[in-house]
């Protein structure tokens, strides 16, 4: 792709969608699942962080190695039956009312999440120019957050109007049409990674991904928790009152206008600022719900912590594109990913054991900040990535 050529093209824009149908496919379960686990299968708060996190534990072991399919064989393989294995096993959730099935289930579900992530977010950096690459990030985790936004709401209205059983079906619908989207993916890889050397594919983690996806993990351990427990947690606020629903769908609300309004500002501030930014207001906005137990401060905290998330992952991921080749890109991404499902597989369970340890979801939330102040501090150690050389004269 050349420096003059449009990033915004219907290709771009068919496989965001695609990528949009399976993200909100995937976050109706946010709120049902862990109620569903509490209520259907009494299940305590540790299992509900256990169940709800497992996926991360198969999706962190599997990516780097669906990251070397993807450059092998293209990057369409990994989002069609990424989306489409995740469906079908969503589908069966509800069919055996049992922790240790459901648990395994979970466990499968995240093989085919870490594909459809990894094909999705590749084929979208294949399309954009090097000092486009924080702006093609943004635009496409649109995807991603506005499908975290209306995921929940949909999903808590089939759970109260269809029971958990119309949320399952439902949501393995939307994969389905994810899957038949990403058929706009080239079949082959693009021809920088046929005619590429290897060297580096052995390794089960890209070097370049190491450091910035460890401070991604410390960043996310709150941040993933708080999404496992804020329908619990408004349950107790507001004895089954308020919606977590439209909390999800106001906090999607503000990273869409933010990531749309100011979709250049992570290439412009640099890896290191960016970063720096995003986590100060994680840490601020779970502070804030640690410390305001109510509903307006559970609105207050997550707009908070919305800013930060906006551009947390477009600002690391500089890190990580600045040393990576073209034919390691598929690699390269699954590899930092496998650092967001290590956050998706330690954060909810953590933080489900502080809330059985202490009764309340509150330490919880106070420890998530912590950890997003530790990620702070390392980054700020860290040199910004020179991407002069990226930039076209």
């Amino acid at each position: 792709m050349s420096a003059d050529d449009p990033l915004v093209t219907p290709r771009f824009l068919t496989i965001t969608a695609s990528a949009l149908f399976y993200f909100t496919s995937f976050a109706m379960l946010l709120p049902t699942l862990p109620r569903y686990i509490e209520d259907e299968l009494a299940g305590s708060k540790t299992e509900v962080g256990i169940i709800v996190g497992a996926f991360g534990i198969s999706a962190a072991l599997v990516r780097p190695l669906l990251g070397r399919v993807g450059d092998i064989y293209g990057r369409r393989i990994l989002l069609v039956g990424g989306a489409l294995s995740s469906g079908l096993l969503i589908l069966l959730y509800p069919v055996w009312a049992s922790i240790p099935v459901l648990l395994g289930l979970r466990i499968l579900t995240g093989v085919g999440e870490s594909g459809a992530f990894v094909g999705a977010a590749t084929a979208i950096q294949d399309m954009a120019p090097d000092h486009r690459r924080g702006e093609a990030s943004s635009y496409f985790s649109l995807s991603i957050y506005v499908g975290l936004g209306v995921g929940p709401f949909l999903g808590e209205y089939l759970a109260d109007n269809y029971n958990f059983d119309g949320v399952v079906r439902t949501s393995f619908a939307m994969s389905l049409v994810a899957s038949i989207l990403a058929f706009a993916i080239p079949n082959k890889p693009p021809i920088a990674v046929i005619d590429a050397p290897a060297e580096r594919s052995r390794r089960f983690l890209h070097r370049a991904s190491v450091l910035p996806g460890i401070l991604l993990t410390l960043s996310l351990l709150g941040f993933v928790g708080y999404t496992t427990f804020l329908a619990l947690y408004l349950d107790d606020l507001t004895n089954g009152e308020a919606s977590a629903g439209t909390v999800f769908l106001v906090y999607a609300a503000i990273v869409v206008v933010f990531r749309l309004s100011f979709a250049s500002l992570p290439d412009k501030l640099g890896a290191r600022r960016g970063s720096m930014l995003a986590f100060g207001f994680i840490a601020l906005g779970l502070a804030v719900v640690a410390a305001w137990p109510s509903l307006v401060g559970v609105y207050v905290g997550t707009s908070i912590l919305a800013l930060g998330v906006a551009f947390n992952y477009p600002a690391l991921f500089l890190f990580v594109m600045a040393d990576t080749e073209p034919h390691e890109r598929s690699h390269s991404v699954a590899s930092f990913g496998f650092f967001f499902d290590i956050a998706g597989a330690l954060g909810a369970p953590f933080l489900g054991v502080i809330i059985d340890a202490t009764g309340s979801e509150r330490p919880a939330f106070a420890a998530g900040a912590i950890s997003s102040l530790i990620a702070l501090i390392g980054v700020r150690l860290m040199k910004d990535p020179s991407l002069a050389r990226s930039v076209p004269e």
